[in-house]
């Protein structure tokens, strides 16, 4: 598979990219959630997206993968998700600007926002901070504010507890420890194989665990989005699971009830994980957004 690679820059920070696909069809930016590398949007999974003539683009977020890291003090992960207050390092606003530049790297003017859990709020953002650039927002497993990012039931679980306390600094545990997580979020079409070759991957490419803590921090610190959803005038889809423990489907609920004339996408015994069962349908739906947005303006800045 042929992908096309570069570094785009946004003040001070660098966000290593890859790319897959004709460049003359529309670009469907791929956002990976809470300390995933690129390497979540398997080449398998692009490849379905780019046979619906898209143009991919899948990059590392800031403090993951090949992308710059942030250096200084950090929180636990498990101290900044029982915190009211979180002191962070930078936003989701940051994050959403990483975005655009990677965009501008690749003179690309618009294009479709696609986000999973975190990479989802990363798509709200972008779509309310730089709707001129966004032809359409698709949201999956995600929420609307940091509060709905994790239900308390989740939050008392042992495999939770266990994956927000870990010791990361000890990398023989680390695939093994992630996949009892995965095991748990993922529902009942958990592929063991499949996430032990991503995560396996992403250690190999670069392992910085206090990357986690940061852009949670980024989450917490960054606020209700609520309101200003209900400003978005675009093609929006949101997409949840029946089965996802971590993130609750009125997450998505709520999402989609606060953007006008969203579509709310509800796919049974979903989990947090959007596995090889889920890629054509939630493709199709992708596709077909894509197709409404030819029709419609972009929003005013």
């Amino acid at each position: 598979m042929n992908f096309r690679s570069g570094t785009a820059h946004n003040a001070g920070t660098d966000i290593y990219y890859e790319v897959l696909g004709n460049p003359a069809h529309e670009t469907l930016v791929l956002i990976s959630g809470l300390g995933s590398q690129l390497v979540y949007w398997t080449d398998e999974l692009c490849q379905v997206f780019a046979d619906r003539k898209f143009q991919i683009v899948r990059f590392d977020n800031r403090d993951v993968g090949l992308s710059s890291k942030t250096s200084g003090p950090v929180q636990p992960v498990s101290e900044i998700m029982r915190s009211e207050v979180v002191d962070a390092p930078y936003s989701l606003s940051a994050m959403a600007a990483d975005t655009i530049g990677v965009l501008d790297a690749l003179e690309i003017e618009t294009a479709h926002m696609m986000g999973v859990s975190l990479g989802g709020m990363i798509a709200q953002t972008l779509a309310i901070e730089f709707p001129q650039r966004v032809r359409s927002l698709i949201s999956i497993m995600s929420a609307p504010r940091p509060r709905m990012a994790i239900s308390d039931e989740q939050m008392s679980s042992d495999v939770v507890n266990k994956s927000l306390t870990m010791d990361l600094n000890d990398p023989e545990t680390y695939v093994d420890l992630q996949i009892e997580g995965y095991r748990a979020t993922s529902g009942p079409h958990f592929d063991e194989a499949y996430i032990r070759l991503i995560l396996q991957r992403s250690f190999d490419r670069c392992y910085h665990p206090s990357g986690w803590s940061y852009q949670m921090a980024a989450a917490r610190a960054s606020g209700d989005r609520l309101s200003r959803l209900s400003q978005l005038k675009l093609p929006s889809l949101i997409i949840h699971g029946t089965a996802d423990p971590l993130i609750p489907v009125a997450a998505g609920q709520a999402t989609a009830a606060a953007i006008p004339n969203a579509r709310l996408m509800i796919i049974e015994d979903m989990g947090h994980c959007l596995l090889a069962p889920y890629w054509e349908p939630v493709a199709d739906a992708v596709a077909e957004l894509a197709t409404n947005a030819r029709h419609l303006p972009l929003a005013a800045t």
